[in-house]
Formats: C-alpha cells, structure tokens, sequence
C-alpha cells in the first residue's frame, strides 16, 4: 500500500508541474504581445510627434528673428501692439490710398490718497484730406485693430514663391506708423484656397504668412469707406423738424411741385400744394415723401467734391429727382438719378455723392398724381359754417352752427367739451342725422385722375363751402365723356370724376333740404 501511495504522489506531483509549466509558457506569451502592442503604440505616436514638428517647422529660409516666438509655437506674432499706440495709417489699394491719423486722448485723474491715474479716451481719427467729413466709428477701429495685432498658424512658403501667393504685386499694401516712432509695412497677396484665409508678407521678415481673411478685410476699404453714410441729421427740437417749403423738380415731376404745412382747420391733412396747382396734398403719398428728406441713411459714399462734367457718370448732371427743402435751421437740396434696373439710386447733397435704395427715396417713385387728394373735397363739418349747393339752375343753402359747452365732471374732477350741431335750410331746421349722411354723400366724390379745365361748358354742379375762419372753397362740375365728369376745384385744379355721384347729389339735394331722408352712397 506504501509503495502505490508513494508512486501515486510521485505522478501527481509530475502532473502538477507539467501543468505549471504550461502556465507559465502561457504567461509568457502573453506578456510578450502585451508589449508588442504598447511597442507598435509608441511608434505610432512617435511618428505623429514627428509629423507635427515638420509641418511646424519654418520652410528653409527662415531665420529665428522673423517671430517672437519659437517655431514650434501655435502662432506667428506678426504685429503685436495696442492700437491706441498707433499715430498713423496707410493704405494702398485698387480703391486708390488715404492715410488716417490717430489721436487717443488720455485723462488724469486723483484719488483721495494722492495717487494719480490715467485712463484712454475714444481714438478720434482724422482722414487725410477729408478733415472736415465725419467717419464711421467701425470703419477706422477696424483698421487699427488690424495694424495693431496680427497673428499667423501657418507658414506657406519661405518668400521666394510670392507670385504663387499674389506678393508679386500684392493687393494692398498697409503701413502702420506708432507712437514709438517704428514703421512697419504689410503687403497683402491672394485670397487662399476654400476660404481659409489669405497670404500676406510683413516688412523686415521674409516668409510669407496664411492669416485669417478678418484679420486684413480693412486693407480693402477705400477712403469712402471710412464716411459717414448717415446723410444729414435729425432736428434737435420739435420745430426744427418741421420744413417750411419744400419743392419737388427734375424731369420725374417736369415742372416744381411746392409743397407747404396746412394751416387750415377745415381739413384733417397736414401738407397743401400750392404749385403748379393750389390743392390739398395726398396726406398717405406726401407724408413718405417729406419723411425722406432731411437725415437719410445711404448703402455707401462713392465720391466727394466732382465737378458738374463729373456728376454725368452718375446721372447727376441732369437730375431725375431734384429736392429742395427749407427748414428752421438748416437748408437741404438733392439731386437724384433714375433708379436702375436693382433700384439703386445715386444721390447728390452738398458735394458727397452716395449710393441708395429707392425704397428709402419714396420721391423717385412717386408721381404728381399721386400727391393729388383722393377726393374732390372732404372739409371737416366741423369746420363748415355754409354749403351751397347749386343745381339745375336752383340753390340750395345750408346754414351750419356749432355750439360748444363745458361742463365740470365732479366725479372725476375733469372738464367735458360737448358740442351741440344746428343744421338750417332757410328757416327749416334740419335732422342733424340725416343732413349728416347727406354731408357724407357730398363730400365723398372722388378723383380719377387729372383733366384739362373745360372751355364752352355749362355746370351742372357747384358745390361751395364758406368756413368759419372766413376761407372758402368751390367744386364746379361739368358733363364730360365715358360716364365721367370734369371738376374743377376753386377755378384751379381740374379732375375726372364719375357721373354717378353727380347725378346722386343732384337727385338728394331738394331731400335735404326739405328735411326728408336721404341714403348713404355707400
């Protein structure tokens, strides 16, 4: 039994370490892929290292004072200062070249302990050549913001490929001069591929650069660009706003359309014409217009200060559209050209010519007619002391007061205006009511269009309306052709209008005037 126990051991025990030998066989191998993965791994990332190196790396060439920085960095510092460091800028372009001087006041102040700080102001800067025009704010910021710090990521080429880069004759050219008195200038080439930017060169380093296509826009404006397209200004008062003549020329109008405030209370309109015609005026169509013509704001400026032969190129020598406007403070006239086929306008005032929508110039669209009334004649009743209407040779004459009370409302402590209307007709008292509707049919004709005044004619309609500030106004109408009459206002202004309503006012008038009821045209 001994010797079977102890032979059993013996193989168990040589089981035992085959199995721990092929254990360990195993754990060999395994170890041994483990590193060749962290092998494989580590080349893998060494050679993506390498890879981002040699893109970084400046092109053959390039020397270490080139950039502040070293050329493994992420960016290139091309210009590195303040813009408030900035004294002067010029550009150079297809747009011609304009130099810009830069001023940025500075400010003392002292605390309570003594100490003494100080503080920047706006940058004010001045157009050389255009001192006296105001800028657009953006415009001159943009441009030192530009001049004053520029970065790059990338370098394309080491200079000696400027024609494939546009620095063979770059398209601008910028040069920035600082307080320090340093000068640099940046040569601007071609915009680069899929919109990723464009090539520039930088005096005193010879590679050239790919930076961000908002990093140099501004080297493309043009000295119109840094104007003002705020043409003209607002009142500063209430009664600054209101012109007191204005006049409508050029050949859209052919002949001067004066154009001047109502004064009359007989009528709710605001403008009268009293030229080429004596009318009150369109109150939808005229209220654009007017609205349009002290302070405007142009798309851009295009020229300053061209001569008469000058103005040709833009239409200007012979206006579309003249405008002369007077106001209580200032004086504005413009000349404008007939809008083109995308509706663009070129307009003239003191001197600057601009560019402009003609949707923003209600007056180049608009027409004579169109500043017409609608209708023939509409005074307030209100305002109306006597109508008199003349037909088939009898007339009729309606006498009309308003009596007006105030009366204290003690609850609510305030005043109440009333007004109490008397209609007569010789001595007959008429229905407020009815001579109403009667008023309403009367002054509801309207005008179709403008018509010659007619000669060798009978009326067969007259129309009078004396006011009770002691004015007056008259409509006359005359058979005309086509279902149509022809009305002249106050032996002026001759109209079109239609039969229909004469004949209705001719057949109503003896109602009214008998008290018995009348209906509404409409």
């Amino acid at each position: 039994m001994k010797k079977k126990d102890k032979k059993n051991t013996e193989k168990n025990k040589s089981k035992a370490n085959s199995s721990d030998s092929k254990s360990v066989q195993k754990k060999k191998k395994s170890k041994k892929g483990l590193i060749t993965i962290i092998v494989s791994v580590l080349v893998i990332a060494l050679l993506v290292v390498l890879l981002i190196v040699v893109n970084r790396m400046p092109t053959m060439g390039d020397n270490d004072t080139e950039s502040t920085v070293s050329e493994f960095a992420e960016e290139y510092t091309l210009l590195n200062h303040a813009p408030s460091e900035i004294e002067e800028m010029t550009v150079e372009n297809e747009n011609g070249r304009f130099t810009v001087l830069s001023h940025t006041p500075t400010v003392q102040s002292t605390a309570e302990d003594g100490t003494v700080s100080e503080a920047t102001e706006a940058t004010e800067y001045t157009l050389v050549g255009y001192e006296d025009m105001k800028l657009k704010p953006a415009a001159p910021d943009a441009l030192a913001s530009d001049l004053a710090n520029m970065t790059s990521n990338k370098i394309v080429d080491d200079g000696s490929k400027k024609s494939d880069f546009g620095l063979d004759n770059p398209r601008a050219t910028a040069t920035v001069k600082y307080k320090s008195g340093e000068t640099v200038t940046v040569y601007l080439g071609a915009d680069a591929p899929s919109d990723m930017g464009a090539y520039v060169m930088v005096e005193g380093m010879s590679n050239i650069y790919l930076v961000t296509a908002e990093a140099v826009d501004s080297f493309m404006y043009g000295a119109m660009d840094l104007i003002t397209n705020e043409i003209g200004s607002s009142a500063d008062t209430t009664e600054n706003a209101v012109f007191t003549k204005m006049v409508f020329g050029g050949r859209l109008y052919g002949e001067d359309v004066v154009l001047e405030n109502s004064t009359s209370d007989a009528y709710s309109e605001s403008y009268v014409i009293t030229s080429p015609d004596k009318t009150i005026a369109n109150e939808e169509t005229v209220s654009y217009m007017v609205n349009a013509v002290r302070n405007l704001t142009a798309d851009k400026v295009l020229a300053i200060g061209l001569t008469e032969d000058e103005l040709s190129r833009y239409g200007l020598d012979d206006p579309y559209v003249t405008v002369d406007a007077e106001y209580p403070d200032v004086s504005v006239s413009y000349r404008a050209s007939e809008p083109d086929a995308d509706g663009k306008v070129y307009l003239e005032r003191d001197g600057i010519v601009y560019q402009i929508s003609k949707g923003s110039l209600p007056w180049v669209t608009a027409t004579y007619e169109s500043m017409l009334p609608t209708n023939v004649l509409s005074p307030k009743l209100s305002a109306v002391s006597k109508v008199t209407v003349t037909a088939a040779d009898k007339s009729y004459e309606f006498a009309v007061s308003n009596e007006t009370t105030v009366t204290h409302d003690s609850d609510n402590d305030t005043d109440v205006e009333s007004t109490e209307t008397t209609i007569k007709c010789g001595n007959k008292d008429l229905d407020e009511g009815n001579f109403r509707v009667f008023y309403q049919n009367l002054t509801s004709a309207k005008r179709s269009e403008k018509a010659e005044v007619p000669t060798g004619k009978s009326a067969v309609l007259t129309v009078s309306y004396e006011y009770t500030d002691g004015t007056k106004d008259t409509a006359v109408y005359y058979e005309g052709e086509n279902r149509k009459c022809t009305v002249v206002v106050n032996d002026n202004l001759a109209s079109q209008t239609f039969e229909t309503y004469v004949s209705t006012i001719i057949a109503d008038v003896e109602k009214a005037a008998n008290g018995e009821a009348v209906a509404s045209i409409s």
